[in-house]
């Protein structure tokens, strides 16, 4: 397996979010990243409710919402996408994320969600890792962070595609 690539955006302090991730990632993965930096009025955090499941149809098979509970940074997932349930065979909907996450540690997992939510920042993660059936694909992810306030992130919500792993 080819070493993960990782992009950490830095989060809304005034500096704006860098996008460079952009030139390196699919076209679904920009596509996504563009719906959801639309929904970015004044330069905060969208919420879960500036999200209308109809506008954003083409990318639901791949999209996986987490819970952050605010007071101890547990993270349960939501919602799993069609997609993310064939990729990983199971569907962990309502389970904790560090008990079933899809990669490779669970402090590199940790690392993508921890920047999202306390730096309410961007994550973009590429890595070829197996599916259920162990045939490795390259799977990229972008994870991004939700907040009914604009400041406290309490969902974090990522759009994964799948492809040929990397040579």
């Amino acid at each position: 397996m080819t070493k993960p690539k990782k992009f950490y955006s830095p989060d809304f302090g005034g500096r704006g979010l860098d996008e460079s991730f952009l030139d390196q990632c699919d076209a679904r993965i920009v596509a996504f990243y563009q719906m959801w930096k639309s929904k970015c009025k004044d330069d905060t955090i969208p919420a879960r409710s500036d999200f209308d499941p109809i506008e954003m149809v083409e990318f639901l098979p791949g999209i996986t919402l987490v819970d952050v509970d605010t007071e101890t940074l547990d993270l349960t997932y939501r919602l799993v996408g069609t997609n993310e349930v064939a990729v990983r065979g199971k569907d962990p909907t309502g389970d904790r994320v560090k008990e079933h996450f899809h990669a490779t540690t669970w402090e590199d997992t940790w690392e993508n969600y921890r920047h999202a939510i306390l730096n309410q920042g961007i994550v973009f993660d590429d890595l070829d890792i197996p599916n259920a059936n162990g045939i490795i694909v390259g799977d990229e992810t972008i994870f991004v962070p939700l907040s009914p306030d604009g400041e406290k992130v309490n969902m974090v919500m990522l759009f994964s595609i799948q492809r040929e792993p990397s040579k």
